[in-house]
């Protein structure tokens, strides 16, 4: 089983940025998906494990879909948005 708590985040967002590239130009949930299976190719973990590591890295702001903007209300660009900082 992976440890998770052990995983570079950085080294992870960066392989999916590079494969991917930025902004992912998918919606919400497929976006994650596509993330979530790049996650588990690239570390030959589960999907559950890969999963995880996703809401870790959107959590840390590595990965970003922005949502409503706060001044006009409205929908910003729905891709994701893929950081390589730490």
């Amino acid at each position: 089983m992976l440890a998770i708590e052990e995983v570079d985040l950085l080294a992870v967002a960066m392989h999916l940025r590079d494969r991917f590239g930025t902004p992912l130009d998918q919606g919400y949930l497929d976006g994650r998906t596509l993330l979530r299976d790049g996650v588990a190719e690239h570390l030959r973990c589960s999907t559950y494990e890969a999963e995880q590591i996703v809401d870790t890295l959107e959590s840390r702001g590595f990965l970003i879909f922005p949502q409503l903007d706060d001044m006009t209300h409205s929908r910003r660009a729905a891709n994701w948005h893929i950081l390589d900082h730490d």
